[in-house]
């Protein structure tokens, strides 16, 4: 089988860091390496691979929390306090049938 090479550009303290936890997991990079294509070619999928979701910045935050704000309280109910059988009860003597 002819071997092909596959690099990768990252920050040198992101590959010292990854490095340091391959080690203590017995692996060296291209070990690593070889096995995320394994699953990734076993799976047909690589989807377990994306990156995490975007966090919102404080700004999408301060929106978010000003539009919840925004939306009307409804006016309270009388039947609030009310469990379900006493919401029944309570319709069914307004109308007589109680």
């Amino acid at each position: 089988m002819t071997d092909a090479m596959v690099t990768a550009r990252m920050p040198m303290s992101k590959k010292e860091k990854g490095n340091s936890v391959l080690k203590r997991a017995g692996l060296t990079a291209s070990e690593a390496i070889n096995l995320l294509y394994d699953r990734l070619i076993e799976e047909q999928d690589a989807s377990f691979v994306e990156p995490e979701p975007r966090r919102p910045t404080e700004a999408e935050w301060k929106e978010a929390f000003a539009f919840i704000d925004s939306i009307p309280k409804l006016p309270r109910s009388e039947f609030a306090d009310m469990t379900l059988k006493e919401a029944k009860l309570h319709r069914l003597r307004s109308k007589g049938l109680l």
